[in-house]
């Protein structure tokens, strides 16, 4: 049964989206034959989404430790950077790769490749050099933007420009400040059409290899659009209740950048929705809770949007009373659940609201939202599907809808979804209808207006935030010659979520230990893919009837221990 408040949202979402306003949609058919809906007004590509940006001219957009840059000054870097690279032969169409910790150069760099048609392709600047030289062979960069850590290791690949930050100095690559100097600060027009390609970003395969995810300028633009859509309403339907909210056009917000840019949460609700409302965003090269509370009493933060991890390692720094944290008005999480009494607690020791939301790389992060007072009361869910283009689905192994209250697979349908996996038509049509409709890999249900996640069908652990295939990290132990059997798997923890596990059966005559292991493994995967607890076994490992390792009897042996 549908709440008072409930029926408000819709009321105010079908006002918001209604003939003649800012998100006003229509139902078109798309190429196939299919309904779907989209925006009637909002800008032709991501050139002319950044160039939202220049109306809030010189107001504050980026600070970074000591450095501070104005909405203008950073799309005139970025102006400087596309010019650059057209210099260089840099197309419509040709992927540009970034690898590097969060630094203004990264926005620099995004806005730049994209305003002149390239892809740009950011890497998890976590990765080993073989991670990387993996998604740049698969991505076929031209060219990519790194720090010193990262571009380290990629001298033998001859066809690739490297340009190294400012922030570094090294001989052997070009400083960005050197390849951008002299440029001109205006982008000639590029024809960029709503459905070219402007993003791959990597995420981890269920079996094995990262897969690249292609979006589309329309898919990106209709997620910052319909974030903007949700918060307006959820705004709106405060102020009507009776409670005070802050504007999303509130000329006071800011937000904490304390996610890598290299995700969607950092690259999309971070930093391009705050160029959507003139939002200041102060960067983190590097997480730490305690330098995180003082530059959000420096800078006075409203918002923080993170793992669920950060959050909780907030609320319990001790030096969180020694500062005024009065200025945040949303905790916000996104990269797995937070536990239900976390939840009351971040509630009752913020003056800030707590949030949530659902969403993967493959829908831009558009999924579900939630936040105040339904959070606090329904702690476990993963909130309410973002209107108006998205829509939500349980369905069973046949794609066919179940009914409210009944467990399936999470599936979504929106503009905001990707184009498809790069080179990899395989895998698209396994996740992917004639419809539209992905495949999440999550198993949920529907209770009213709100999603319940209750588990993954993938082999995937999400820990801190991070998407790890459990099915890639078996591969990597198998390499190693003593190695029998293996099996990886995650098992709850308060503060990550989940930590990664390994359980190994070795040859008979084998001498290794963990530490011999895990440096054999930190040469193949990147820190966070290193199982946290590695157990030998003194016998086989157990099955399942269908001949697979039975991971819940491991999980279970783990947790005990």
């Amino acid at each position: 049964m549908m709440s008072n408040s409930d029926n408000l949202f819709d009321q105010i979402k079908d006002e918001f989206t209604r003939e003649g306003e800012m998100f006003e949609t229509r139902n078109i058919t798309d190429d196939k034959g299919f309904p779907i809906t989209e925006y009637v007004s909002f800008p032709d590509n991501l050139k002319g989404y950044f160039d939202i940006g220049r109306l809030h001219g010189d107001k504050e957009f980026l600070i970074y430790e000591n450095e501070r840059f104005t909405f203008n000054q950073t799309l005139d870097k970025a102006a400087q950077f596309g010019n650059a690279l057209i210099l260089d032969g840099i197309q419509k169409g040709d992927r540009v790769a970034i690898c590097m910790q969060n630094n203004p150069e990264f926005i620099f760099a995004y806005i730049g490749i994209i305003s002149i048609g390239a892809v740009c392709v950011p890497l998890n600047s976590w990765w080993v050099a073989d991670e990387i030289k993996y998604a740049l062979e698969h991505s076929d960069a031209k060219v990519i933007v790194g720090d010193i850590k990262r571009l380290q290791g990629l001298e033998d690949i001859k066809d690739l420009k490297k340009i190294i930050t400012s922030y570094n100095t090294n001989d052997n690559f070009v400083s960005f400040n050197d390849y951008v100097k002299d440029h001109p600060k205006i982008l000639n027009e590029v024809e960029i059409k709503r459905d070219d390609n402007a993003t791959i970003y990597y995420t981890s395969g269920s079996t094995g290899k990262p897969k690249g995810v292609l979006s589309s300028h329309r898919g990106i633009i209709s997620t910052m659009f319909s974030w903007a859509c949700i918060s307006k309403i959820l705004t709106e339907r405060e102020n009507r209740l009776g409670n005070d909210a802050a504007p999303l056009t509130d000329p006071d917000l800011s937000i904490l950048l304390c996610v890598p840019l290299f995700h969607v949460t950092g690259s999309h609700v971070a930093f391009l929705m705050s160029v959507l409302v003139g939002r200041k965003v102060v960067m983190m090269k590097k997480w730490d809770a305690g330098e995180a509370i003082k530059l959000i009493s420096e800078e006075k933060i409203s918002d923080i949007t993170g793992v669920p991890t950060q959050t909780w390692e907030l609320l319990n720094h001790p030096d969180k009373d020694k500062y005024d944290l009065s200025s945040l008005k949303t905790l916000a999480g996104g990269g797995g659940p937070r536990p239900a009494e976390h939840v009351k607690m971040l509630d009752d020791n913020f003056e800030g609201r707590p949030g949530i939301g659902y969403g993967l790389t493959e829908t831009n992060a558009i999924g579900t939202l939630v936040t105040g007072d339904d959070y606090v009361s329904n702690p476990s869910t993963a909130g309410r599907v973002v209107p108006p283009l998205t829509e939500i689905k349980i369905l069973d192994e046949n794609w066919n809808e179940l009914e409210e209250g009944k467990i399936g697979e999470i599936a979504i349908k929106s503009q905001c979804n990707m184009v498809g996996y790069w080179k990899n038509e395989k895998a698209t049509k396994e996740c992917v209808n004639e419809e539209g409709w992905f495949k999440s890999g999550d198993l949920g249900k529907f209770d009213g207006p709100f999603l319940y996640i209750l588990d993954r069908i993938k082999d995937m652990v999400i820990r801190g935030g991070e998407n790890i295939a459990c099915p890639e990290v078996e591969g990597a132990i198998y390499e190693h010659p003593d190695v029998l059997e293996a099996s990886v798997f995650g098992i709850p923890d308060e503060r990550l979520g989940e930590i990664l596990c390994s359980a190994i059966f070795l040859r008979e005559e084998s001498d290794l230990n963990k530490d011999d292991l895990v440096n054999f493994l930190s040469d193949k995967l990147a820190a966070f893919k290193i199982p946290a607890l590695i157990r030998f076994m003194d016998s086989n490992l157990p099955l399942v009837a269908s001949g697979k390792f039975d991971k819940p009897a491991l999980r279970e042996i783990f947790t005990q221990e």
